[in-house]
């Protein structure tokens, strides 16, 4: 427990050096903007509208789909970045810090910035909800905002996606620089759009985290997502400690 500690504690000191903690901020922002000028441009809202659950489903289906897989990718690039570039993987495994406690941290940290920047999107989706009941006045009897569902529904598209970052973290430990990590997450992503619709839909990682939304995917969606990403960390740490040259 006290490797894992001080590899973490190292993983945060690096994060400085790089742009992993300033960049869970702005996709959040952009996906949040785009929400704010639908409905800012929105004519006409039906009598059945409702602003939070219309507002919450669109912003997370449209994270969950598109910008969270590349956030992944990303992520887990830039965090494996500064031993890729200054090839510091020999002096890492010199050091009394077992392997999987390195590899382990990396997942972890991870998790916490995705988890982090979905967190951020439900918030700033509940101001974008709150400036539009002023701005609209059609909108004024939205009613009081639902934060046990957004609460729900942050913490399911954060665990549907475990797999994803297992999936990352390892390609991204595994090659170095930026092409293939984001190459992979990029044609994740895309592969996505076609497989939604096919039954294989239900089983592709990069499509959990919309699977919440879709009905009869949701149980598989939480299962897959957080199983098959405790076992691909599991898989890859262990290739992580057996590998010989980085």
């Amino acid at each position: 427990m006290m490797s894992l500690l001080r590899a973490l504690h190292a993983e945060l000191l690096k994060l400085k050096r790089t742009l992993a903690f300033r960049v869970i901020f702005v996709l959040p922002l952009l996906v949040a903007l785009l929400q704010f000028f639908i409905v800012w441009r929105t004519k006409k809202f039906p009598a059945s509208f409702d602003l939070w659950h219309t507002l919450g489903t669109n912003s997370l289906q449209i994270w969950a789909v598109f910008m969270m897989p590349l956030l992944i990718a990303l992520e887990t690039a830039l965090l494996n970045g500064i031993e890729h570039s200054d090839r510091q993987w020999k002096h890492i495994f010199a050091l009394p810090i077992p392997r999987h406690a390195v590899y382990v941290s990396k997942v972890v940290v991870a998790q916490v910035l995705i988890f982090i920047s979905t967190l951020i999107l439900s918030l700033l989706t509940i101001v974008v909800g709150i400036v539009a009941v002023h701005l609209r006045p059609e909108l004024a009897n939205a009613g009081p905002i639902p934060w046990g569902w957004f609460a729900k529904y942050t913490l399911l598209v954060w665990a549907a996606g475990w797999l994803i970052i297992a999936i990352h973290t390892w390609i991204s430990t595994r090659w170095s620089g930026f092409p293939i990590p984001l190459g992979a997450g990029i044609g994740g992503t895309f592969f996505a759009l076609f497989a939604a619709s096919a039954s294989v839909g239900k089983y592709y990682p990069w499509l959990l985290p919309m699977n919440l939304f879709i009905d009869g995917r949701f149980k598989a969606a939480i299962v897959l997502g957080i199983a098959g990403g405790i076992v691909a960390t599991l898989a890859g740490c262990w290739e992580f400690v057996r590998r010989d040259v980085m």
